[in-house]
């Protein structure tokens, strides 16, 4: 039986970063993946699916979060689901 992948955007105190997270583990809890593009995210198939979308700057992966900083000229709104829509496809 496959669990129904949920993900939830909290703020961070940077207004261009929102940390997305996830009810399952991503990597080891305690182990960091940092991706600053997406030549970097090659070999993470979620690192490399968020770089994807227009607007994304650079990525972290922390156990069950995302990290997800944008471009200062873009804005949340539709970046926030794009990103909810592809962690969820990719990870359930």
């Amino acid at each position: 039986m496959t669990m129904t992948v949920e993900v939830t955007a909290e703020p961070t105190r940077n207004e261009h970063s929102v940390i997305f997270q996830l009810n399952k583990d991503l990597i080891p809890p305690g182990t960091g993946l940092p991706f600053s593009d997406a030549e970097q995210a090659e070999s993470n198939p979620l690192a490399k699916a968020l770089f994807q979308i227009p607007g994304v700057r650079s990525i972290w992966i922390l156990g069950n979060e995302v990290q997800v900083t944008k471009a200062d000229d873009m804005r949340w709104g539709l970046l926030k689901s794009k990103i909810i829509e592809t962690i969820k496809r990719l990870e359930s």
